[in-house]
């Protein structure tokens, strides 16, 4: 295969999933997009959790983020609470709705995942894993070219 057709193939498969994944939310009467859904797996996962904290682990910018946590407050999905440690960060937690939604999206990802597998046996998959793992840190550990 071609570099070309390497590349090829990974924009199909992400692009492909971004779509499967926002027909689903939409599918719900969600009017947020699947990075919006990422960072509320994120905040569910991790408590406490603050915006720095999902900057991180999403590697965002601050800006970003903030962009991402707006609607997410504002349809009642996220709320904050006072950090008793550093007066000038707050707290994020998921709402009962945010929780709501995030436990039907563990089914939609659930049955995304066993789509995307139905035909591959699961030692290729394992194999993808690791392939994806180090192209990831591979694109992580250079700067872009031009940047």
């Amino acid at each position: 295969m071609t570099n070309q057709g390497l590349l090829e193939s990974v924009f199909t498969l992400v692009h492909a999933l971004k779509r499967e994944m926002q027909q689903q939310i939409d599918a719900m009467g969600l009017a947020i997009t699947p990075m919006h859904v990422r960072v509320l797996k994120v905040i569910s996962r991790r408590q406490p959790c603050t915006a720095n904290d999902v900057v991180m682990l999403l590697q965002r910018d601050k800006a970003q983020v903030t962009r991402l946590l707006k609607p997410l407050l504002e349809h009642g999905l996220l709320q904050k609470q006072a950090n008793p440690e550093d007066k000038r960060s707050q707290f994020l937690q998921v709402t009962d709705a945010g929780a709501a939604i995030v436990e039907r999206l563990q089914a939609i990802d659930a049955h995304m995942l066993a789509q995307l597998s139905q035909s591959v046996p699961a030692e290729d998959l394992a194999e993808f894993q690791r392939i994806a793992r180090r192209m990831a840190e591979g694109l992580n550990a250079g700067a872009a070219p031009g940047s």
